[in-house]
């Protein structure tokens, strides 16, 4: 680690971009005005400012300590609590998984509540369709009876009686292939019915959209070489499910769009963690995070 004056060559506005400090705070430091200091979570800032750039403020820390031992410890306990600990570094953090449980069997409700009234109704419109076919073959079938019976001299009756029960036998065979092919066509427009629903709800991006208002620095972890990897991104950005990642953003707000394009919000002040597993992204709280990612927080 190198000494912590290292920071006097950094551009001090993109340390604040980068880390969420005060730019108030980074001056104080660097000019060493201790009684300034005293107002702000100096340790909780200097450990940052140590993972983000790899900085020894040992020295610093002692010198901080024996300045405040001198100058009213009573005085330094009131004003410490003035500015609160950043929640985008906390080990605390707000679990929305049981949010994300709830809205996604609400969905998972609606959509098979939609999918069983449509067929449902399908199924009544087929039956609808196949009895009226059937009355209309049945009383066009009897019409065609009596006008053959008109029209044939009857010779005696156990004749008449043959040769009536050998039209109704005919009729009754050409009603049921009727009645198949119906029933046929039925199943088939059913069996259509299902692929289309199948493949509308299995069409997932390859990517997900996240939008932001301001600059957001974003952390990517490979989760088969756990390469990790910074930046800086400001506005609309895109990031591929295709690889198996951890993500940690700063703690500006977001708004991101998964696999299914569904919208999902999450407000400032605390830091994201997602996880893209099998091209699927999933919000992960800190001690998820920390599991996957071999017990680090980055």
């Amino acid at each position: 680690m190198v000494n912590w004056k290292k920071l006097q060559d950094l551009n001090l506005k993109d340390v604040a971009a980068k880390t969420q400090i005060e730019l108030s705070f980074l001056e104080a430091l660097i000019e060493k005005d201790f009684d300034a200091l005293k107002r702000f979570n100096v340790k909780g800032f200097l450990k940052i400012l140590s993972r983000e750039y790899d900085l020894d403020f040992s020295d610093f820390v002692e010198e901080f300590d024996n300045y405040l031992g001198e100058n009213s410890p009573q005085i330094q306990s009131k004003t410490k609590t003035v500015t609160p600990k950043l929640d985008s570094y906390t080990n605390k953090s707000v679990s929305i998984m049981p949010f994300l449980a709830s809205l996604v069997l609400i969905v998972f409700v609606a959509t098979i509540m939609y999918y069983f009234d449509n067929i449902k109704e399908l199924f009544k419109n087929e039956d609808n369709s196949s009895s009226s076919v059937i009355v209309d073959i049945v009383g066009q079938a009897q019409t065609n009876l009596n006008d053959i019976k008109n029209s044939v001299v009857v010779i005696d009756n156990n004749e008449d009686k043959q040769d009536s029960e050998f039209i109704n036998e005919d009729n009754n065979e050409s009603n049921k292939q009727d009645i198949v092919k119906e029933d046929n066509k039925s199943t088939n427009e059913q069996n259509l019915s299902k692929e289309n629903i199948t493949e509308s709800s299995i069409k997932l991006l390859e990517e997900a959209h996240f939008k932001a208002n301001t600059k957001v620095w974003i952390g990517l972890i490979d989760l088969k070489t756990y390469k990790k990897t910074g930046l800086v991104k400001e506005g609309d950005f895109n990031i591929s499910l295709k690889t198996d990642q951890l993500i940690l953003t700063g703690a500006a707000a977001l708004t991101m769009f998964d696999e299914e394009n569904k919208e999902h919000k999450f407000p400032i002040g605390i830091s994201k963690r997602f996880l893209i597993k099998d091209g699927k992204i999933t919000s992960i709280s800190a001690v998820e995070f920390m599991k996957l990612n071999k017990g680090k927080e980055w």
